[in-house]
C-alpha cells in the first residue's frame, strides 16, 4: 500500500536494543528495496532529548496524551492476536517474579482469590489446521483464534517466565501470555507423538527449532524458512487428523483425557502386558536382542581405545568389570 501511494520512507518505534528493530528492516526493505527507514532509536539527538520509557511517558503525560502504559506501571506490554510480552522496568530484575503482572489475555491463576473451575474440551485438527473447539467447528480461522484465547485464558495457560537470547547475543527477560498457541500446541503435540515415529519426531523436533529461530531473527521469507516449512507442512503437518480431550485445571497445570485419530500408529496389542497373541514373540525378541552384541562389542572396543589414550581414567570403569584385553583373549 505504500509503494502504490509512492510512500518510500518508513518510520517505526523499534528500540535498538530490542529484535523488532531487525525484523522491519529485514521486510521493509525485502519488500521494497528503494526504502528509506527512520528510526527515531537510532537517531542520537532522538535519545539524547528523550532518553528511555520512562522520559517518553513523561513527555506524553506532560502533552496531555493518554498512555496505556504510564510510568506508573512496572514493565511495558507488547500484544497481538497471538500473545503478549511483558518486560522491561521492574521485569527487567530477576528478583521480580511473574507476580507482579496483570495478565491481558487470561487470569492471575496464582492468586487465590481467582476462582477457576476445571473444564473439558476437544480440539479437532484436520491435516494439520485447527478447525474445531469443543465440536464446533469454524470456518474463520481468526475466530477460532479468539476463542482458544478465550478458554485457555479463562485457566491462565500459557503463561511463562522466559530468559531468552536475542538476535545481537544479549539476554533478555520477559513473561509471556499465548493461552490459545498453548492450547492448540498441546493437542497438535499429542497427534504428532501418536502418528508419526521417532526419527519423523525426531527431525521435526530439531527442523522446528531451527525454523523458530529464524522467525525469531525476521527471516519467515528466506529461503532456509521457505525449505523449513514446507518440509514440516507437507511431511508432518499434513497426517495430523483427530481429536484430542484435555481437561484445564490452573496455569499449564492439565490433564489429556482422550487422543483419537484414524491416522494413530499408537497400538496398544503391539506392546500389551496381557498374555495372548501379540505382534511378535519371545523368540523373536531374542533374535533382535542378539543383533545387538555386534555394536555392543564396537562400544566395548572404543572404551578401551579411549582409556589407553589417557581420555578416560580408571573411575570410568568402576562397578562395570569390563574384561582387559589379556582376559578376553584367553576367553
Amino acid at each position: 500500500a505504500m509503494k502504490e501511494d509512492g510512500v518510500h520512507i518508513w518510520g517505526d518505534g523499534s528500540t535498538y536494543k530490542g529484535n523488532d528493530i531487525e525484523r522491519f528492516y529485514r521486510y521493509g526493505l525485502l519488500v521494497n528495496p528503494n526504502l528509506r527507514i527512520y528510526k527515531p532509536w537510532l537517531d542520537q539527538a532522538f535519545i539524547d532529548e528523550l532518553g528511555g520509557r520512562r522520559e517518553m511517558s513523561e513527555l506524553l503525560e506532560r502533552a496531555g496524551i493518554g498512555y496505556r502504559m504510564s510510568k506508573e506501571k512496572a514493565y511495558s506490554t507488547d500484544s497481538n492476536l497471538w500473545g503478549a510480552t511483558h518486560e522491561a522496568k521492574d521485569l527487567e530484575h530477576l528478583d521480580r517474579g511473574m507476580k507482579i503482572v496483570e495478565p491481558i489475555m487470561g487470569v492471575a491463576f496464582w492468586r487465590e482469590d481467582v476462582d477457576i473451575r476445571p473444564e473439558e474440551v476437544r480440539v479437532t485438527f484436520e491435516e494439520g489446521v485447527p478447525v474445531a473447539l469443543n465440536g464446533r467447528r469454524f470456518d474463520d480461522e481468526l475466530e477460532l483464534v479468539l476463542e482458544a484465547n478465550r478458554i485457555g485464558g479463562r485457566h491462565g495457560l500459557g503463561m511463562s517466565d522466559q530468559i531468552e537470547n536475542r538476535i545481537i547475543e544479549a539476554k533478555s527477560r520477559g513473561v509471556y501470555e499465548a493461552p490459545g498457541m498453548a492450547l492448540l500446541w498441546i493437542a497438535y503435540e499429542r497427534l504428532v507423538t501418536g502418528i508419526h515415529n521417532e526419527a519423523t519426531l525426531e527431525q521435526y523436533r530439531d527442523m522446528g527449532r531451527r525454523l523458530g529461530r529464524l522467525l525469531y531473527e525476521g527471516r519467515w521469507f528466506d529461503p532456509q524458512s521457505l525449505m523449513l516449512r514446507e518440509t514440516l507442512q507437507r511431511w508432518v503437518a499434513k497426517a495430523i487428523t483427530g481429536d484430542v480431550w484435555l481437561e484445564l485445571r490452573r496455569g499449564n497445570d492439565y490433564t489429556i483425557l482422550n487422543t483419537d485419530s484414524p491416522n494413530l500408529t499408537y497400538k496398544p496389542e503391539r506392546l500389551t502386558m496381557e498374555k495372548g497373541e501379540a505382534a511378535f514373540t519371545p523368540a523373536d525378541r531374542i533374535g533382535q536382542l542378539h543383533m545387538r552384541n555386534l555394536d555392543i562389542e564396537d562400544s566395548r572396543q572404543k572404551l578401551r581405545v579411549y582409556a589407553h589414550a589417557g581420555l578416560l581414567g580408571p573411575q570410568t570403569f568402576e562397578g562395570m568389570r569390563l574384561l582387559d584385553e589379556g582376559e578376553e583373549e584367553k576367553s
